[in-house]
């Protein structure tokens, strides 16, 4: 035999077993994963029991898995109007005929997760609310379907809808009723605001005898409009180059704040005299650079500037304009440079509400912790850049808004067994159900 040979043979036992020594490292490590869950799972089952009763609650319909067993048997303790406009439920029309005197019907109106059919919107007819179910982009809209329910829903709602199958065929369909310009109470969008339109030059000038100026304000803000230099000049007189309100309860936005504007250099000068410079400042489309804040220094709006994180802001930049800067206009800007110094050189100027929900910041727990009286705790709780872990949320548990902490899509805590629901819930109330006669004993 070789010495190759003798090499090659006393390798074979080892590399042999080497697949076996694989599976034994996977399976230790496996187990060493289960271990570390099933003690995450029992730490968060702990800290449920630890919190209020109602965030309790909130957690557990919010976040965990429940089905139609777990909603029954503590039917009187689930806050139904955060179930009725959760989407993870086991959404069927038995549950919701089985609990249809304990559903919001606003909230569920709006939910996009319900097994919507016109079967569905008519075994509830007297239910729905019209405006929210007109503005559900989930419903299967057809012309059909609109022409079935024509009586029954809100046009306004309807006209700001995304989804519906749009055409020149459909607008002049039901083209008295639609909603061009929106109802004023909070900000409900009609067919101007619908970017969803086939918007189009012909468009424009077919419904043009329509439009008042309010629409035309609103239509000024519409960044599906293809827009261009000539579509700009053409109705020139018409626009809205300024923000500002239609009627009490309804703004608009106007060209200034409308970012699908061919945005350059030559369309600034071209109507240097109609910009609002205010409306300008705080718009991202513009081809932002030094050479363009340098220009119109004594034009912008610093204080809306300070807001924009278009800017291509720097250390350098901040201190090449010394004194411009608002420091509470800067606390929601992503783009800042931000660093442990700068948060503590401005403490007493920034707005902590803002601040707390800016994605930007290097977050730490030495972070929170050293500026826990300032934060805005319900911002904090949805911030989805925080470092977030098991040992943050038990170090700071007495402070989270429990319901921003709930809908947050950055936290990655385990997901609870049905026993462990059950027995968090029968931890916060058992002793009333026993009161009253019932037994939630755990399973």
């Amino acid at each position: 035999m070789t010495h190759r040979e003798t090499d090659r043979t006393a390798l074979t036992p080892r590399a042999a077993s080497y697949p076996a020594q694989v599976q034994a490292a996977g399976r230790q490590l496996g187990i060493a994963a289960k271990l570390n869950q099933d003690l995450e799972r029992q730490r968060l089952v702990a800290l449920l029991k630890r919190i209020s009763s109602s965030d309790a609650v909130t957690f557990l319909g919010s976040r965990q898995a429940l089905d139609d067993n777990l909603i029954d048997r503590f039917e009187r303790h689930w806050n139904w109007q955060h179930l009725s406009s959760r989407t993870a439920l086991p959404w069927s029309l038995h549950l919701l005929k089985r609990y249809e005197d304990r559903w919001d019907w606003l909230a569920l109106s709006g939910n996009t997760s319900l097994p919507w059919s016109l079967e569905l919107i008519e075994l509830f007819s007297d239910r729905w609310c019209r405006e929210s179910l007109s503005k559900n982009e989930a419903l299967p809209w057809s012309v059909d379907l609109i022409e079935r329910l024509a009586d029954r829903l809100d046009w306004t709602g309807l006209s700001g809808n995304g989804t519906l199958p749009w055409s020149h065929a459909l607008i002049e369909r039901f083209v008295e009723r639609w909603d061009w310009i929106g109802k004023c109470a909070y900000y409900r969008p009609g067919l101007a605001d619908n970017e969803a339109l086939p918007w189009s030059l012909e468009l424009i000038e077919r419904y043009k005898h329509r439009w008042n100026s309010s629409i035309w304000r609103i239509l000024s803000g519409n960044e599906a409009l293809p827009w261009s230099l000539e579509l700009i000049e053409r109705y020139k007189d018409f626009w809205a180059w300024s923000s500002g309100m239609v009627l009490p309860g309804r703004s608009w936005k106007g060209l200034l704040k409308n970012e699908s504007l061919p945005w350059s250099l030559e369309l600034i000068e071209r109507f240097n005299d109609r910009w609002n410079w205010s409306d300008l400042s705080g718009n991202e489309a513009l081809p932002w650079s030094l050479e363009l804040i340098e220009r119109f220094e004594a034009r912008w709006d610093w204080r809306l500037l300070s807001g924009n994180k278009a800017l291509p802001l720097s250390q350098d930049l901040l201190k090449r304009f010394p004194g411009r800067w608002n420091a509470r206009e800067m606390s929601s800007n992503t783009a800042v440079p931000w660093s442990y110094e700068l948060i503590e050189r401005n403490a007493d100027n920034w707005a902590w509400e803002t601040l707390s929900q800016n994605t930007a910041l290097s977050w730490s727990v030495e972070l929170i912790e050293r500026y826990a009286d300032r934060w805005y705790w319900p911002g904090l709780s949805a911030n989805k850049a925080l470092a977030w872990s098991f040992d943050l949320i038990e170090r700071l548990e007495d402070r989270w808004d429990w319901e921003k902490l709930s809908e947050n899509e950055a936290l990655c805590l385990p997901v609870l067994r049905r026993t462990d629901i059950v027995e968090i819930m029968a931890h916060h109330f058992m002793g009333r159900d026993s009161q009253n006669g019932l037994s939630p004993e755990v399973q």
